[in-house]
């Protein structure tokens, strides 16, 4: 009796771990979809035309900037981490760059030539520039390095990740001020 109910449990169970075997041995080809999404980027970085629409910032948040983004971000839906922003952009034309975008957190060092824009702001033609495929996932990493524009002394390393969704991932080092990453979406200039 014993062995019969063994079998039965051991048969059930293989039963189940052959099942989860089949469904995650799918195939790793991307889909006709994703290929088409993936070479319309191609298509639009290679045209050195395109926007980026900046919606959300992701300020690197230390104790301090916590207490003060939550208080100022009271009954918003946004925390310290994460708020939404919308009028923002980055843009590539030719072999120029230029973006407005906001900045929360704290300042590390400065001159103090700000003239009132406490903002991260850019408009030139970058130094270091590359532009390269990642090697596991559908996307393209674009680097800069760029002078700010409102203070020359300052210059931002920046890093975007654009995907086959055209979702774009931003993350901004300024030499004077704490990490920021924004979200964006791929959009086209005209």
């Amino acid at each position: 009796m014993k062995t019969r109910g063994n079998i039965k449990h051991f048969m059930y169970g293989l039963a189940l771990a052959t099942m989860a075997l089949i469904m995650a041995c799918k195939s790793s080809q991307p889909s006709v979809e994703q290929t088409l999404a993936f070479n319309n980027l191609e298509t639009k970085l290679k045209s050195k035309s395109f926007k980026i629409d900046v919606h959300t910032a992701l300020p690197f948040t230390t104790i301090a900037t916590t207490q003060v983004l939550n208080q100022l971000m009271q009954n918003t839906g946004n925390t310290a981490n994460h708020i939404t922003i919308n009028g923002y952009d980055i843009t590539f034309k030719n072999d120029s760059i230029s973006g407005r975008l906001p900045f929360y957190g704290e300042r590390q060092l400065g001159s103090g030539a700000y003239n009132g824009n406490l903002g991260i702001a850019f408009s030139d033609i970058p130094n270091n520039y590359s532009i390269t495929k990642h090697k596991k996932k559908e996307a393209y990493i674009i680097k800069f390095n760029i002078n700010d524009k409102d203070d020359q002394s300052e210059i931002h390393r920046v890093t975007i990740t654009l995907f086959a969704n055209n979702s774009a991932d931003i993350n901004i080092i300024p030499s004077h001020r704490n990490n920021i990453s924004y979200r964006g979406q791929l959009i086209d200039t005209e």
